[in-house]
Protein backbone atom coordinates (compact mmCIF):
# COMPACT_ATOMS: atom_id res chain seq x y z
CA UNK A 1 0.00 0.00 0.00
CA UNK A 2 2.90 2.57 1.07
CA UNK A 3 3.90 1.67 -2.44
CA UNK A 4 0.67 1.92 -4.65
CA UNK A 5 -0.42 4.91 -3.10
CA UNK A 6 2.75 7.02 -4.00
CA UNK A 7 2.95 5.12 -7.52
CA UNK A 8 -1.03 6.24 -7.87
CA UNK A 9 -0.68 10.02 -6.75
CA UNK A 10 2.23 10.12 -9.56
CA UNK A 11 0.47 8.66 -12.07
CA UNK A 12 -2.58 11.21 -11.48
CA UNK A 13 -0.27 14.23 -11.37
CA UNK A 14 1.12 13.20 -14.70
CA UNK A 15 -2.30 13.02 -16.52
CA UNK A 16 -3.60 15.83 -15.48
CA UNK A 17 -4.08 18.95 -17.52
CA UNK A 18 -1.49 21.40 -18.24
CA UNK A 19 -3.45 24.84 -17.68
CA UNK A 20 -2.80 26.86 -20.13
CA UNK A 21 -0.84 30.26 -19.67
CA UNK A 22 -2.47 33.24 -19.80
CA UNK A 23 -1.12 35.82 -22.04
CA UNK A 24 -1.12 39.53 -21.44
CA UNK A 25 -1.93 42.60 -23.61
CA UNK A 26 -1.88 46.07 -24.45
CA UNK A 27 -4.96 48.07 -25.58
CA UNK A 28 -3.81 47.54 -28.70
CA UNK A 29 -3.79 43.70 -28.11
CA UNK A 30 -0.03 43.48 -28.53
CA UNK A 31 1.62 40.80 -25.84
CA UNK A 32 3.02 43.06 -23.22
CA UNK A 33 4.22 42.36 -19.28
CA UNK A 34 2.10 41.96 -16.92
CA UNK A 35 2.70 45.86 -15.40
CA UNK A 36 1.62 47.38 -18.77
CA UNK A 37 -1.57 45.04 -19.37
CA UNK A 38 -4.95 46.26 -19.98
CA UNK A 39 -6.63 42.35 -21.36
CA UNK A 40 -5.46 38.93 -20.24
CA UNK A 41 -5.86 36.25 -22.93
CA UNK A 42 -6.67 32.80 -22.03
CA UNK A 43 -6.24 29.98 -24.48
CA UNK A 44 -8.65 27.57 -25.40
CA UNK A 45 -6.77 25.39 -27.25
CA UNK A 46 -7.36 23.77 -30.62
CA UNK A 47 -11.26 24.14 -32.70
CA UNK A 48 -10.56 21.05 -34.79
CA UNK A 49 -10.32 22.70 -37.59
CA UNK A 50 -7.12 24.05 -37.67
CA UNK A 51 -8.08 27.05 -35.47
CA UNK A 52 -7.84 28.11 -32.07
CA UNK A 53 -9.77 29.78 -29.56
CA UNK A 54 -9.32 32.01 -26.94
CA UNK A 55 -11.41 34.31 -24.68
CA UNK A 56 -9.57 37.62 -23.59
CA UNK A 57 -10.60 39.84 -19.93
CA UNK A 58 -10.04 43.05 -18.59
CA UNK A 59 -7.54 42.70 -15.59
CA UNK A 60 -10.66 42.13 -13.45
CA UNK A 61 -11.49 39.25 -15.15
CA UNK A 62 -14.32 40.78 -16.95
CA UNK A 63 -14.94 39.09 -20.23
CA UNK A 64 -13.83 41.30 -23.16
CA UNK A 65 -13.86 39.07 -25.95
CA UNK A 66 -14.54 35.32 -27.54
CA UNK A 67 -13.10 34.37 -30.55
CA UNK A 68 -10.98 32.37 -33.12
CA UNK A 69 -6.93 32.28 -33.96
CA UNK A 70 -5.23 31.05 -37.10
CA UNK A 71 -2.04 30.41 -35.22
CA UNK A 72 -1.29 28.42 -31.76
CA UNK A 73 0.51 31.90 -30.54
CA UNK A 74 -2.76 33.77 -30.47
CA UNK A 75 -1.63 36.63 -32.76
CA UNK A 76 -4.07 36.29 -35.84
CA UNK A 77 -7.30 36.37 -35.82
CA UNK A 78 -9.00 34.42 -38.08
CA UNK A 79 -12.88 33.84 -37.69
CA UNK A 80 -15.50 34.50 -35.88
CA UNK A 81 -15.61 37.11 -32.76
CA UNK A 82 -17.66 38.70 -29.90
CA UNK A 83 -16.67 41.36 -28.73
CA UNK A 84 -18.31 42.79 -24.86
CA UNK A 85 -19.22 45.75 -23.10
CA UNK A 86 -17.79 45.52 -19.23
CA UNK A 87 -21.54 45.13 -18.30
CA UNK A 88 -21.74 41.88 -20.21
CA UNK A 89 -23.46 42.68 -22.61
CA UNK A 90 -22.72 42.34 -26.41
CA UNK A 91 -21.01 45.34 -28.07
CA UNK A 92 -20.06 44.02 -32.07
CA UNK A 93 -19.39 40.79 -33.55
CA UNK A 94 -18.61 39.91 -37.18
CA UNK A 95 -15.42 37.73 -38.40
CA UNK A 96 -11.84 38.30 -39.03
CA UNK A 97 -9.68 37.20 -42.29
CA UNK A 98 -6.42 36.58 -41.66
CA UNK A 99 -5.80 39.28 -38.81
CA UNK A 100 -8.27 41.96 -40.54
CA UNK A 101 -12.43 42.42 -40.09
CA UNK A 102 -13.88 41.77 -43.32
CA UNK A 103 -17.79 41.46 -43.73
CA UNK A 104 -20.40 43.23 -41.95
CA UNK A 105 -19.98 43.55 -38.31
CA UNK A 106 -23.33 44.13 -35.98
CA UNK A 107 -22.88 46.86 -33.07
CA UNK A 108 -24.83 47.43 -29.75
CA UNK A 109 -24.58 50.08 -27.39
CA UNK A 110 -24.36 49.02 -23.68
CA UNK A 111 -28.17 48.72 -23.07
CA UNK A 112 -28.28 46.23 -26.07
CA UNK A 113 -30.10 48.59 -28.34
CA UNK A 114 -28.33 48.16 -31.76
CA UNK A 115 -26.62 50.48 -33.41
CA UNK A 116 -25.51 51.04 -37.13
CA UNK A 117 -23.08 48.38 -38.39
CA UNK A 118 -19.99 48.79 -40.29
CA UNK A 119 -18.58 46.58 -43.03
CA UNK A 120 -15.16 46.11 -43.95
CA UNK A 121 -13.44 44.93 -47.07
CA UNK A 122 -10.25 43.28 -46.13
CA UNK A 123 -9.31 42.85 -49.25
CA UNK A 124 -7.17 45.89 -50.47
CA UNK A 125 -5.12 45.88 -47.28
CA UNK A 126 -3.72 42.13 -48.40
CA UNK A 127 -1.56 43.91 -50.86
CA UNK A 128 -0.29 47.18 -49.41
CA UNK A 129 3.57 47.10 -49.30
CA UNK A 130 4.72 48.16 -45.89
CA UNK A 131 7.79 50.66 -45.48
CA UNK A 132 8.20 48.69 -41.82
CA UNK A 133 7.38 45.39 -41.00
CA UNK A 134 7.20 43.65 -37.28
CA UNK A 135 9.27 41.05 -39.47
CA UNK A 136 11.75 42.27 -42.71
CA UNK A 137 12.77 41.03 -45.42
CA UNK A 138 16.23 39.24 -45.35
CA UNK A 139 18.61 38.53 -47.96
CA UNK A 140 20.23 34.90 -47.98
CA UNK A 141 23.17 35.92 -45.61
CA UNK A 142 22.30 39.24 -44.98
CA UNK A 143 22.46 42.67 -47.14
CA UNK A 144 25.88 42.88 -47.28
CA UNK A 145 25.89 39.25 -49.20
CA UNK A 146 23.43 41.17 -51.59
CA UNK A 147 26.30 43.74 -52.01
CA UNK A 148 29.09 41.57 -52.65
CA UNK A 149 26.69 39.64 -55.07
CA UNK A 150 25.99 42.51 -57.18
CA UNK A 151 30.12 43.68 -57.14
CA UNK A 152 30.69 39.62 -58.10
CA UNK A 153 28.26 40.14 -61.42
CA UNK A 154 28.92 44.04 -62.65
CA UNK A 155 31.88 44.90 -60.49
CA UNK A 156 31.95 47.92 -57.75
CA UNK A 157 29.86 50.72 -58.41
CA UNK A 158 31.11 53.96 -58.14
CA UNK A 159 29.23 57.16 -56.61
CA UNK A 160 25.95 56.35 -54.00
CA UNK A 161 23.89 53.47 -56.04
CA UNK A 162 20.95 53.01 -54.37
CA UNK A 163 18.56 50.24 -55.21
CA UNK A 164 14.86 50.55 -54.33
CA UNK A 165 12.46 47.40 -54.87
CA UNK A 166 9.24 45.71 -52.90
CA UNK A 167 10.06 42.00 -51.50
CA UNK A 168 6.85 40.17 -52.41
CA UNK A 169 5.40 37.63 -49.91
CA UNK A 170 6.99 34.49 -51.44
CA UNK A 171 10.03 36.40 -51.28
CA UNK A 172 10.50 37.65 -55.22
CA UNK A 173 11.91 40.62 -56.28
CA UNK A 174 9.62 43.33 -58.24
CA UNK A 175 9.86 46.97 -59.10
CA UNK A 176 13.68 47.47 -58.66
CA UNK A 177 15.38 50.87 -59.33
CA UNK A 178 18.43 51.84 -59.32
CA UNK A 179 19.35 55.46 -58.76
CA UNK A 180 22.67 57.18 -58.31
CA UNK A 181 24.77 54.94 -60.56
CA UNK A 182 27.19 56.67 -62.98
CA UNK A 183 25.38 55.89 -66.41
CA UNK A 184 22.22 54.27 -67.36
CA UNK A 185 23.41 51.14 -68.73
CA UNK A 186 25.28 50.30 -65.48
CA UNK A 187 21.87 51.14 -63.57
CA UNK A 188 20.36 48.85 -65.99
CA UNK A 189 22.87 45.92 -64.96
CA UNK A 190 22.72 46.09 -62.01
CA UNK A 191 19.10 45.93 -61.65
CA UNK A 192 18.77 42.79 -63.41
CA UNK A 193 21.31 41.04 -61.35
CA UNK A 194 19.70 42.50 -58.15
CA UNK A 195 16.28 40.73 -60.26
CA UNK A 196 18.06 37.95 -61.13
CA UNK A 197 19.54 37.30 -57.17
CA UNK A 198 18.93 34.31 -54.83
CA UNK A 199 15.06 34.84 -53.56
CA UNK A 200 14.56 36.56 -50.37
CA UNK A 201 12.30 35.78 -47.01
CA UNK A 202 9.59 37.55 -46.91
CA UNK A 203 8.80 40.35 -44.49
CA UNK A 204 5.59 39.22 -41.93
CA UNK A 205 2.72 41.24 -40.07
CA UNK A 206 1.40 39.32 -37.22
CA UNK A 207 2.27 36.33 -38.37
CA UNK A 208 1.65 36.65 -42.51
CA UNK A 209 3.84 36.98 -44.97
CA UNK A 210 3.63 40.81 -46.49
CA UNK A 211 4.82 43.09 -49.10
CA UNK A 212 7.65 45.09 -48.08
CA UNK A 213 9.86 48.16 -50.27
CA UNK A 214 13.35 47.97 -49.40
CA UNK A 215 16.22 50.23 -50.11
CA UNK A 216 19.40 48.82 -50.03
CA UNK A 217 22.84 51.05 -50.40
CA UNK A 218 25.13 49.52 -52.99
CA UNK A 219 28.36 50.85 -51.33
Amino acid sequence: MSIVLPMLLALGLASAPVQAQKVYLDATLEPVNKGKAVYYLEPGGSDGTGGYLADLYFMDGTLKAKGRYADDQYRVPDGHFVFFHPNGKIESEGNYVQGRKDGPWTRKDKWGRELAEKIYDAEPLRNIIYTMAQTMPQYPGGEKAMVRYVRDRVGKPSGDVMATFVVEKDGRLSGVEVTGAENAQMAGQIASAISEAPRWTAGSQDGQPVRVQMRVPLK
